[in-house]
């Protein structure tokens, strides 16, 4: 039985291929006279606004964008639609691109949306009435239908495959002047669905981190069945909670601000920076995010503060950075003078020691202030699912040159976080964390 099944599923795959093989005939023709339209050269597509080339160069998120137009970004991509006009007011007063998401329910198996038709006609509806409402703002560069969507690779069209192409015509419609993406993971079968199902979409957006090395690769394997769509890269970083080392009770472990300036510049001269086939590319993420925990995607923090990864995207994106600008750089952040990597697993209401070492010494380093926090481990991570922080256990007083922290480990059996914030007088923030694990013995 199995073998007949692989043997039907082998078939479909086939059929699938060959269908998009018998199609590769599509043409992207420029309508020169639409505010945004694509452009096709002798080797790759080329994106123009208002009559020029534009290449995406900006970040994700909706707040600092001040901050974003002054280390020369020129887009910003939004999420959701809340205080919509009041962004795009505020990203055209900083000559600001804005890639406005447009949120819909995703594909899925556990409960299907596109099953009701009531539901569908709702969707469209609202769609509809929003781009009507926003199509006109100075600042609109594309519609972005849906965020990781989960599209599914299937002979047959299904109920949120018909209800997406619907809203893409909806779209079109209502705003020829702008164009239509969607955004995925480097999937090759979400992106050879949406190549056999949805190919009046104008172009894909890739959210990329640990494997942002896959895209061209992806691609090339697309082309040889299919007349592959524009792309560009809607999201890079750092690596994800999902992608870094575990503990041995599996929390992941989180780089300092130091190690990850260091890994955005990375990537950023070896997969981004050269990608010829690419539109564009946007950071992620420009402001505080809670996402596992409140600093690992975090280029700022909750007051505005400026992080180590601000200054690394300032330098490669081409602005000169002085040493006297940065942050205090972090080396290690250590307990009992071992680092996240060892095995951090302790007695319950033992005492223990923590201290943060920075890369180089100097006297400004007595100007530091150092706030240190406890946190429960919580962080679980849930793309569908609002993350809160969780319970907090001790938090001090930002004050000078604590670089040391003496606590009593918890009663309570379990796994727990400790954070470190350094603040100078510029600005700025630098921190760290490190997880352990109390065990009553």
């Amino acid at each position: 039985m199995k073998k007949i099944i692989v043997l039907i599923m082998g078939a479909c795959i086939c059929a699938l291929i060959l269908y998009m093989y018998l199609h590769k005939d599509k043409v992207l023709v420029a309508s020169e006279n639409h505010t945004v339209y694509l452009k096709k050269d002798s080797t790759n597509f080329k994106l123009f606004r208002n009559g020029k080339h534009f290449k995406m160069r900006g970040a994700t998120g909706k707040t600092q964008l001040k901050s974003l137009a002054a280390i020369g970004g020129n887009t910003i991509r939004v999420y959701d639609t809340i205080n919509i006009k009041s962004v795009l007011d505020d990203a055209h007063h900083n000559k600001l691109a804005v890639i406005v998401e447009i949120p819909i329910p995703k594909n899925s198996n556990n409960y299907n949306f596109y099953a009701s038709e009531e539901n569908t006609i709702q969707l469209k509806n609202d769609v509809k009435k929003f781009v009507r409402k926003y199509k006109n703002h100075p600042a609109l560069l594309l519609w972005n239908l849906g965020n990781e969507l989960d599209y599914p690779l299937t002979i047959n069209k299904n109920s949120f495959i018909n209800t997406f192409n619907n809203l893409i015509d909806i779209i079109h419609q209502e705003d020829p002047n702008h164009l239509v993406s969607t955004t995925l993971i480097p999937s090759l079968s979400q992106t050879l669905g949406i190549h056999l199902h949805s190919s009046k979409i104008d172009l894909l957006g890739f959210n990329a981190f640990g494997n942002l090395k896959r895209i061209n690769p992806l691609i090339k394997k697309v082309s040889y069945i299919s007349t592959t769509l524009p792309f560009f890269i809607a999201e890079y970083g750092i690596n994800g909670p999902w992608e870094e080392k575990m503990t041995p009770w599996q929390v992941p472990i989180e780089q300092t601000s130091t190690k990850k300036a260091e890994q955005y510049t990375n990537t950023y001269n070896n997969f981004v920076e050269n990608n010829e086939n690419s539109l564009g590319d946007l950071v992620f993420y420009w402001g505080q995010k809670q996402e596992h925990t409140h600093t690992w995607f975090s280029i700022f923090d909750e007051h505005g503060r400026k992080s180590e990864v601000f200054y690394a995207i300032k330098s490669y994106w081409g602005n000169t950075t002085s040493k006297q600008e940065l942050p205090p750089q972090i080396k290690y952040l250590l307990i009992d003078g071992k680092g996240a990597n060892d095995k951090l697993v302790f007695s319950t209401n033992t005492q223990k020691n923590i201290e943060v070492l920075l890369e180089t010494q100097s006297p400004k380093d007595s100007t530091f202030l150092y706030k240190w926090e406890v946190y429960a481990e919580g962080w679980d991570y849930n793309q569908t699912e609002k993350e809160d922080k969780p319970k907090k256990i001790l938090e001090t007083d930002a004050v000078l040159n604590k670089k040391t922290l003496a606590f009593s480990l918890p009663h309570k059996e379990g796994a727990y976080r400790v954070f470190v914030y350094i603040y100078d007088d510029k600005g700025n923030f630098s921190t760290s964390n490190i997880p352990f694990y109390a065990l009553k013995k």
